[in-house]
């Protein structure tokens, strides 16, 4: 079972009741591996009118020493996680790359936007044999889906894929057009307050090509629900591969008098004394750029270009954005494997007189010198009473799986002050842990959607794990088997870290005898233990508060 793990006052602790017997409200499991021998999984999702949740889950079939191109799939579970329906949208000779994106317009009709573009990894059983006659277009499109997420209405538009610039001069290009031409890559879209659909997608080369270059344009468009695009749009861009993108879905929003793209990677102006990076992109009501001005990300002690990944963006109440990304860290910028999450809130009135929009405030979580417990993705949501929910992945750097992840739910309020943290893991010993996306009900209630691995390899499975919103009160902290601290790396080896936001608590730390081996006493955020003269097996952690007479957190630690 999965539960979460809560960060509080000691004051909290002395008054609450400790209750460890009931959990999150429900959790949805399906294996990875279910419609073998592909693989799928959870990436987002949204809850329709009628309570029920759809998840968007493309699948892939693994190559070996190849990529791992996505199809569209969707999944239907009911309010109480109950699966209701699961439909597949392959199309011979396509892929889609990007993941598709799941919208309800207002007479509560389903509807998926997808891309397809030809599929040009040669060992995938869906590729275009016939060089003669391949695929000439790639396809953007809207299909309406009834109650069993079978399509009922297509409307499809063509796009010539032409992102050859680039290739015309290599040798290979006569011989293999189609392995180094370019795919369509759809990131983000939302419903304006027109009631008509709003996104945008690129050109990009392949995947993994030996090609692999910048993207070639960006385009712009708005379509009805009827499959009609009112107004489409590109722009020449140089924005680095699509693959930085990291489909993330919610980065661009409406305002009064704009929609705004916020971009993900480096300012090309280097006049700028601090070489920003990121840009909010400017467009009116019909799709033309009307202007762009510079992020910049402030902390650094050194002129650094940090590109923002895992972008996600939600306007304030007060006609301000609140944005999340991933970033180098602030201690260590020019390692390449140290990031930080950070939540800012910007300025982004066109009117400012600056070049380099004012960040209001902003936070920042990291750890600069371990490349193994990285921050890794995260997410925002904005709650009625004005408060934020600020999501970031744990130990999860994807190039070091090899200890336990964790999920850090930070419950803030309108001045970025933690009002409550409560962190997700698996509740398994050696499990990988990773959240896609963090959702709010109609009654704000969180569903989770996300993916674990063991880290054996034996076993993989997606999740949807729904929590009521008095989840992040203190007051229903312990009724839903919350925790205080989480101990990593687990399993470790010669430094045992207990992470906490309690102050004046004591670690005990235990054989599996019985016998007490450490003990100390908790003054920051991270504690390190050397465990180096320590036998290899089990421990058991525990800390404790009111003069050691109150056990409030426990857990195993394998060296």
């Amino acid at each position: 079972m999965k539960k979460f793990i809560y960060k509080t006052t000691i004051m909290f602790l002395l008054l609450c009741k400790i209750n460890i017997v009931s959990s999150q409200e429900w959790e949805f499991f399906m294996d990875s591996y279910i419609e073998s021998p592909y693989t799928r999984n959870f990436t987002d999702a949204i809850e329709l009118s009628d309570g029920s949740i759809v998840i968007n889950s493309p699948f892939k079939l693994p190559i070996e020493g190849h990529a791992t191109v996505p199809h569209p799939g969707l999944v239907k579970i009911s309010a109480d996680g109950t699966e209701l329906a699961r439909n597949n949208y392959f199309r011979p000779a396509y892929c889609s790359i990007s993941y598709n994106q799941i919208l309800e317009n207002e007479n509560g009709e389903l509807f998926a936007l997808m891309t397809y573009s030809p599929d040009h990894e040669k060992l995938s059983e869906n590729y275009f044999m016939n060089f003669d006659n391949p695929p000439a277009n790639a396809i953007l499109g809207l299909y309406k889906l009834d109650d069993e997420l079978n399509i009922v209405e297509s409307y499809e538009h063509y796009i010539p894929i032409d992102t050859t610039e680039y290739f015309g001069s290599l040798p290979d290009w006569d011989n293999m057009p189609n392995e180094i031409s370019g795919r369509l890559y759809l990131f983000t879209s939302f419903i304006d307050n027109a009631g008509n659909i709003v996104g945008s997608f690129f050109k990009c080369s392949p995947f993994y090509s030996p090609y692999q270059t910048e993207n070639d344009s960006m385009f712009f468009f708005k379509m009805n629900f009827e499959g009609e695009i009112i107004q489409m749009k590109g722009i020449e861009c140089l924005t680095g591969h699509g693959d930085y993108w990291r489909h993330r879905g919610h980065c661009m929003l409406e305002t009064d008098s704009h929609y705004i793209l916020y971009q993900v990677l480096e300012h090309n102006d280097y006049n700028f004394s601090f070489i920003p990076s990121g840009e909010a992109w400017y467009f009116d009501k019909d799709m033309n750029f009307v202007d762009k001005k510079a992020i910049n990300q402030p902390g650094y002690t050194m002129p650094t270009t940090s590109s923002l990944e895992y972008v996600s963006a939600v306007r304030s109440k007060h006609n301000t954005v609140y944005l999340t990304a991933v970033t180098r860290s602030v201690e260590n910028p020019l390692g390449d494997n140290y990031f930080d999450t950070r939540l800012y809130e910007i300025d982004d009135n066109l009117d400012n007189s600056t070049e380099l929009l004012p960040i209001v405030n902003y936070i920042e979580r990291g750890t600069p010198y371990d490349d193994e417990t990285q921050p890794f993705n995260n997410g925002i949501i904005l709650r009625e009473d004005n408060t934020l929910i600020y999501v970031q992945n744990w130990n999860a750097d994807e190039y070091y799986k090899n200890t336990d992840s964790w999920i850090i739910i930070e419950h803030l309020d309108e001045n970025f002050e933690t009002i409550s943290e409560l962190y997700y893991t698996s509740g398994e010993d050696e499990i990988y842990t990773f959240v896609n996306s963090i959702v709010s009900t109609k009654e704000e209630d969180l569903l989770l959607v996300g993916h674990a691995n063991s880290l054996n390899g034996d076993k993989s499975w997606n999740f949807v794990t729904k929590f009521p919103a008095s989840a992040l009160t203190i007051e229903e902290a312990h009724a839903h088997n919350l925790k205080v601290a989480v101990a990593y790396p687990n399993p470790g080896g010669d430094v045992l870290n207990i992470r906490t936001g309690l102050r004046n608590a004591t670690l005990h730390v235990y054989d599996m005898q019985g016998r007490k081996i450490h003990q100390q006493e908790i003054t920051d955020e991270v504690t390190s233990i050397d465990a180096s003269k320590w036998n290899s097996g089990t421990y058991i952690w525990k800390l404790t508060i009111n003069n050691e007479q109150l056990t409030v957190e426990e857990g195993k630690w394998v060296k």
